[in-house]
Parts: structure tokens; sequence; C-alpha cells
């Protein structure tokens, strides 16, 4: 199997797990969870609106199946997760499954801040 290697998972954060939504459309915490040993790549992405040019935090978090503290992580796109990096939180907006001889490799997980 193919892994990152360890001299670049060198990054940590703070995966949250929300509930679900009430009438208020406010959302209850149900877990954090620390996750260590990850890539973590932030970026600013220029996007243009009606109302002109604006800046936005993005990034990509990569978790290696077998070297990433915890070894499974629940992870999820809909709204239910987000990620803490650096007292910020990202909203998890896609997850990509790398798999290498049928067994996941590594997850990259897209996120918008």
């Amino acid at each position: 199997m193919r892994h990152i290697p360890y001299r670049l998972l060198d990054g940590s954060c703070i995966l949250r797990n929300y509930g679900e939504m009430d009438i208020f459309g406010g959302r209850e915490i149900i877990s954090e969870t620390k996750l260590e040993r990850v890539r973590i790549e932030l970026f600013l992405k220029k996007d243009a609106s009606k109302n002109g040019e604006a800046l936005f935090s993005c990034g990509r978090l990569y978790y290696d199946c077998g070297r990433s503290i915890p070894e499974e992580a629940d992870f999820s796109a809909d709204g239910g997760c987000s990620v803490i990096i650096r007292d910020r939180e990202y909203q998890i907006t896609e997850l990509r499954y790398h798999f290498v001889g049928g067994k996941p490799a590594f997850i990259v997980l897209e996120l918008g801040g």
C-alpha cells in the first residue's frame, strides 16, 4: 500500500461532528476528535459575485488511512462535519477517496471557510 511520507504528515487539527439541525438552525456538537499526522494545505481563493470579487479561505486536508491518528475517523461532506485549524472552522465540502490495491490509501478533504 502506498502511504503519504511521514515528513509530509506534519499537521494536526480537530474534527468536529454536529447533530441534526434544530428548528432555529442551530446544531449541537456531538463530538470532537483530534486528528494527528495529517497534511494541511491552506490557500485563498478569489471568487466573483454580484458585488465584485471576494477572497475566501480554502484548503485541503490529506488523511492517510494507515498513518494518520486515529486510524478510523468518520468524515462527511453533508454539513455534519467541520475541521478546526488554528482556531478557524472550515466546512468539509468534498471527500475524495484514493484506493491502492482495492483498499483505501488516503482521503482528500476539500475545505471551505
